[in-house]
């Protein structure tokens, strides 16, 4: 089972967007997802149309020793996609987090002897509990970033804060979260500037960079709208080919990962 985070400090930079689409990406090519809606704008819920309305949700979880993953689990319309849905009272939970002893280690304690072959963790933007919870559970973590100068900014605070997670508290438990990847989304190479940091992103990471980039297209913005995965909404779109690949990519990257 392969666990990983979409995570990066800054908004609007497609977490979400690839969160839902490379889960959907994984059940359409007949692996057993768990999406984990860990933001409390619950835009992964939203965008798949799962309802939380007197229902529990991962706030739960997360708070309450008794509840487990099977008490708020929702199907999806996508056959073999599961997700674990949010809404506000997440960040109510936050704020109760902070009081709950080994509170870093909630959600990690929730995903024991779970039987998917992958777990996506949709993060929330902001430093704290719940991303040091996403941090701690995931084996790794993908970076979505576009082409300005604000993702690049704040990357080596996001590497600084990842890296000091996984020595100060990952180490109680013997785990550490490896960047898998960085994904560059809503990609459009047209200025002077996008390549400037498009170069300066590569030579940063190297190899780490997926080969694929996700296009900027509206039909993703149509598609969460629609809450449907992008391959459903329009499945002819440049958007579709790319979170495709990228779900390929991502398989054989973690093949290799296995080999080594």
């Amino acid at each position: 089972m392969f666990k990983i985070a979409i995570s990066n400090q800054k908004g609007g930079c497609g977490k979400t967007t690839s969160s839902i689409n490379l889960a959907a990406g994984l059940a359409y090519a007949g692996k057993k997802v768990l999406l984990i809606d860990l933001d409390p704008q619950g835009n992964s819920t939203i965008g798949l149309g799962i309802k939380t309305e007197n229902r529990q949700t991962i706030a739960e979880l997360l708070c309450q020793e008794e509840c487990e993953v099977k008490d708020i689990v929702q199907d999806t319309y996508i056959e073999g996609l599961h997700i674990l849905p949010s809404d506000v009272s997440l960040a109510v939970a936050d704020v109760k987090l902070a009081q709950i002893q080994a509170k870093e280690f909630a959600l990690r304690s929730k995903l024991v002897d779970l039987t998917y072959d992958y777990i996506i963790i949709d993060t929330s933007p902001t430093f704290g509990t719940l991303l040091t919870n996403a941090v701690l559970a995931a084996d790794y973590i993908i970076l979505p970033v576009g082409l300005d100068y604000f993702n690049l900014a704040g990357m080596q605070n996001f590497m600084d804060t990842i890296n000091r997670t996984n020595k100060k508290v990952g180490q109680l438990v013997n785990h550490r979260a490896e960047i898998l990847g960085v994904l560059f989304t809503f990609f459009k190479m047209s200025t002077n500037h996008s390549k400037r940091i498009y170069d300066a992103i590569n030579d940063l990471f190297g190899d780490k960079v997926f080969n694929t980039r996700i296009p900027e297209n509206v039909r993703l913005k149509e598609s969460q709208e629609a809450a449907k995965a992008i391959f459903d909404f329009d499945p002819n779109c440049s958007s579709a080919k790319a979170y495709n690949d990228f779900t390929n990519e991502l398989m054989e990257r973690l093949g290799a990962y296995v080999r080594n």
